[in-house]
């Protein structure tokens, strides 16, 4: 029988807590004693704004982990003079750190969830690491872009990593950042709803959004901020880049979770390169999902005839001939049909075909970076 979450840790705070505030800022942290530190720093400097926004850190790690650094993260929080609207958890200490199959996961739930009575339906919840500083003109722009756009539910900022390490560790990064950007760009020339990027420090989303997909996922060690974007895509949601609003991940080297940023910046420092996807998958994607979408009244056979080859076998795979007319018969517009059509072909679909389509017919090229990209911007 799969365990159950450990229940959260009691808030904890310098200052007394107002009742509602403009959003929440949901920073999950464990053993990052040298890096909280600045991030908090930049969001004082993020200007009077900072004074609406609750600041929620979740110091957290498994119970068989050293607790020296986290620790020592306690204590300064505790000793911790600020301006800002800051409270903590203590998943650390009195048998409340993590059973081993609970990590980032429930961290950023925790998070979450603790500072969601302080805000309205229609406020932001802002996730962030806290290896991540800010622009000083962080909270604004996200407060200005939701204003503009009231429609807005769920979505993420702009990002640009920092170069923290040596120069390996440098050039690691700007490739890989190059390949998230360009696997975005790419996407999204596509026509895939699913172009965005999933990096826990960006995510932006409404409370009513958080609540109706059901938040991060407890039980995930890794990916959790992928699969929270998937259900907010999933649950109707659009997902909306705020380009104005910056944040600065660390480029460090990390073999705490099996993917994303620092796994991928240790492989290429390892190996000296890396490889992405070529630019006819996306074509071959963009293809299919233009015959769809001017065939929405056609069989799933006609379909078929019109795609790319190697995506016909792929869709023959995943049994599109008999998912396609039931999509039809339960759809009662065009509109909703192409809805559950992306929910069936989702982001993670679609990046399974990415990479069939990668090991069939286009093989992955190597990442090139040009001299001048080596510039900080």
């Amino acid at each position: 029988m799969a365990q159950s979450p450990p229940e959260t840790a009691p808030i904890q705070s310098r200052n007394s807590l107002q009742n509602k505030y403009r959003a929440v800022v949901a920073i999950p942290c464990c053993n990052e004693f040298d890096t909280l530190p600045e991030t908090l720093k930049s969001l004082e400097a993020t200007g009077q704004v900072r004074d609406e926004v609750l600041i929620v850190v979740n110091v957290n790690q498994r119970a068989s982990l050293d607790n020296r650094n986290n620790l020592a993260t306690l204590n300064w929080l505790d000793e911790f003079e600020t301006s800002l609207p800051l409270a903590w958890l203590d998943h650390v200490t009195d048998g409340r750190a993590y059973p081993e199959k609970f990590g980032v996961g429930l961290a950023r739930h925790q998070c979450c969830t603790v500072g969601l009575p302080f805000v309205d339906e229609a406020a932001p919840i802002i996730s962030l690491d806290a290896d991540s500083p800010v622009d000083p003109n962080y909270f604004q722009a996200i407060f200005d872009y939701i204003a503009h756009h009231p429609s807005f539910q769920a979505g993420h900022v702009n990002f640009k990593h920092r170069h923290c390490g040596n120069a390996d560790e440098k050039r690691a990064i700007e490739i890989y950042e190059r390949h998230l950007k360009l696997h975005r760009q790419k996407l999204e020339e596509a026509n895939s709803p699913h172009a965005w990027y999933a990096i826990g420090s960006t995510i932006v989303c409404t409370k009513q959004a958080y609540l109706k997909s059901g938040g991060y996922h407890c039980r995930r060690m890794a990916g959790e901020d992928f699969y929270l974007l998937q259900q907010l895509s999933k649950t109707g949601c659009k997902i909306e880049m705020i380009k104005e609003a910056f944040v600065f991940p660390s480029d460090r080297v990390s073999d705490r979770v099996p993917f994303g940023t620092g796994k991928a910046v240790g492989d290429i420092v390892e190996s000296g390169r890396w490889l992405t996807y070529h630019d006819h998958c996306y074509r071959d994607l963009g293809q299919l999902l233009d015959v769809v979408e001017r065939g929405v009244a056609n069989s799933a056979e006609n379909i078929l005839e019109n795609v790319p080859e190697a995506c016909k076998s792929w869709l023959v795979g995943r049994r599109f001939t008999s998912v396609w007319p039931k999509l039809q018969n339960n759809s009662r517009d065009d509109e909703m049909l192409l809805q559950r059509f992306h929910e069936w072909l989702d982001a993670f679909q679609t990046l399974k075909l990415i990479h069939y389509l990668s090991d069939k017919v286009n093989p992955r090229v190597a990442m090139e970076i040009n001299r001048g990209d080596h510039k900080q911007s």
